[in-house]
């Protein structure tokens, strides 16, 4: 059991009371104040105060030393804030950590306590949100330098404990923007030209953090003229335009610090010509030659000019020589003067209208046909024939005769291209072969060996004479081939036999199997062989062939029966069969008999 508390242990053991032997009543501890503020705060708490009367003394065991310990940091001493006042987006808020552990008798008791802080001194570009997200912002950065504070002051409300902490802010980030235009963009002018003037805008503005700061400021440029263009400043001129074609220039605008450029078209209608009537005089047509035809326009043209001049003058401006088209009248046009003879002769006159910027003149020539002479004679072209008594020998051999022929015809030419027939010429045409062999020619007989081939076989003979030719081919069937068959035992017969010991054994039979060629009806010598298939092998005997060899290798016969099969042996490509039976004896068996006798005595 626990010692009753007195005055003066109590004092001794909290630092509070009065000095005494008396023993203090729950009511009467509870009722000490306790002292000082902070971590040098001293109280008085019970241990199971509820088990206690308010008159009754307290155990001193019962009896505890209240103080505090007090925390107050910071994750974070300082806040970045770029330019528009956002912060960065790994230290949004300080992270302030701001408790108090309460202790009995030096030894913590119960868990941290939250304290609370005041924040003081902020700086005026700085606002505290508390506990929305994020908790610190700054007003937007205009200037061009970073800003800071160091004066923020965090006190814990209860233990007094301060600390600073500092806020930075980015300088403003600094562009520029332009404008650059011109009114209007775009000029038209007459042909006689004129003055027009236009408007131009030029500036520059700031821009602090991504917008305008400040009044815009007025920039300058420079001019240059391209084309037909004349003028200074804010005029633009073109002058008379002189020509048929339509002109163009630009006003070209360069902005100062940007090089940026602006242009203003500028077109100018065509100028007109006006000209005079056509002069023109001379020209020729070719004559029509004597085999007829038609005139329809000149060989060589008439010379002509026409003189010209700016808008409604027909001089002044020169004088056109060329260029013109020209447009005919009805064609002139005469038969051909066949094979008579005539001189050079006026057959009519052609009208040729000239056509020069809008203005029309037209000159007349005359038109004549060239005479008409005999020039000579001229011959066909040799052609040549070929025909033959047949065109086929049989395979046997044989010969045909062969008819070449040749001739051309004689004309009499006129210069009008008329000719009359007169007369005509033979030849005899020389003959020749592709050389096939087989074949012989000889004169115009044609010769064919026997063919001993299964393929048919032609020959080309060409017949030519002065150019021309002409050719027929010979074809000899081929061959007819044929072949006689040979199957049979080396007995000369179509069935064998084998017979087979009851033990098993291997017997063989040979035979013949080949063929012969058949050209064109006769056996020729050439020989070759056969293969053969087997069909009907029995169970007990492996019958085989190899060469010309069929073997059968029969197993034991272990029963009282004998037994047989029929081989067939097939030629492969006659389809000719031989047979061969196979049979085996029947086993011998014997019997082994036992008797026995056995004593079954007591």
């Amino acid at each position: 059991m626990g010692e009753i508390a007195t005055w003066s242990a109590v004092k001794t053991k909290v630092g509070l009371g009065k000095t005494g032997n008396d023993c203090p009543t729950k009511a009467e501890l509870l009722a000490l104040s306790s002292t000082g503020t902070g971590e040098n705060y001293v109280g008085l708490e019970l241990s199971n105060a509820s088990s206690y009367g308010n008159n009754e003394c307290v155990k001193l065991e019962d009896i505890h030393k209240v103080t505090y310990k007090y925390t107050f940091t910071s994750r974070y001493s300082s806040i970045s804030f770029d330019a528009l006042g956002n912060p960065s987006s790994s230290n949004q808020g300080f992270g302030f950590i701001s408790t108090k552990q309460k202790y009995w008798d030096g030894i913590a008791n119960g868990a941290e306590v939250t304290v609370n802080y005041i924040i003081s001194n902020t700086p005026t570009w700085v606002t505290n949100h508390g506990n929305q997200v994020p908790p610190w912002t700054a007003s937007e950065n205009l200037g061009l330098t970073s800003r800071s504070d160091s004066n923020t002051l965090v006190t814990q409300s209860e233990s007094g404990k301060t600390f600073k902490v500092t806020f930075t802010q980015a300088a403003a980030s600094q562009s520029w923007s332009y404008g650059f235009s011109v009114n209007p963009t775009s000029m038209s002018f007459g042909a006689t030209g004129g003055t027009k003037t236009f408007t131009v805008t030029s500036y520059k503005q700031e821009l602090r953090n991504g917008h305008n700061y400040g009044n815009q400021i007025s920039l300058t440029y420079t001019r240059a003229n391209g084309g037909s263009i004349s003028g200074t400043g804010t005029s633009v001129t073109m002058g008379n335009n002189t020509s048929t074609s339509t002109r163009s220039g630009t006003v070209t605008l360069t902005q100062a610090e940007t090089n940026k450029k602006v242009t203003i078209s500028c077109s100018q209608s065509a100028g007109y010509k006006t000209y005079s009537e056509i002069t023109a005089s001379g020209g020729a047509v070719t004559d029509i030659p004597a085999s007829g035809g038609t005139r329809s326009s000149f060989s060589t043209m008439p010379s002509y000019s026409q003189t010209w001049g700016w808008n409604g003058s027909t001089t002044g401006g020169g004088t056109i020589t060329s260029g013109a088209s020209i447009s005919y009248g009805t064609a002139v046009s005469a038969g051909s003067l066949g094979t008579t003879v005539k001189s050079r002769t006026r057959v009519g006159a052609l009208t040729g209208t000239l056509s020069l910027n809008g203005k029309t003149k037209s000159v007349s020539v005359p038109v004549y046909q060239a005479a008409n002479e005999f020039t000579g004679y001229t011959y066909d072209s040799w052609s040549v024939s070929l025909t033959a008594s047949s065109y086929t020998i049989g395979n046997t051999g044989g010969s045909v005769t062969l008819y070449p022929m040749a001739s051309r015809l004689r004309y009499a030419n006129y210069t009008s291209g008329s000719n009359v027939l007169d007369g005509s010429d033979r030849a005899t045409p020389s003959l020749s072969t592709n050389g096939t062999s087989g074949f012989s020619l000889s004169g115009t007989t044609l010769r064919a060996s026997e063919n001993t081939s299964t393929s048919s076989r032609s020959i080309r003979v060409t017949a030519s004479h002065g150019g021309a030719s002409d050719y027929v081919y010979i074809t000899q069937g081929g061959a007819s081939v044929s072949y006689n068959y040979y199957f049979y035992w080396n007995g000369a017969g179509a069935s064998e036999s084998i017979h087979h010991a009851a033990s098993g054994d291997t017997l063989s039979k040979t035979f013949i199997s080949y063929k012969k060629k058949v050209i064109n009806g006769s056996e020729t010598s050439d020989t070759y062989d056969v293969g053969v298939s087997l069909s009907g092998t029995p169970s007990w005997s492996s019958v085989t062939v190899s060469g010309k060899t069929v073997s059968s290798k029969a197993s034991e016969n272990i029963e009282e029966s004998s037994r047989s099969a029929t081989v067939t042996v097939t030629q492969s490509e006659s389809g000719k069969k031989l047979t061969l039976d196979i049979t085996q004896n029947a086993a011998t068996i014997t019997y082994e008999y036992v008797f026995n006798l056995e004593y079954w005595g007591q």
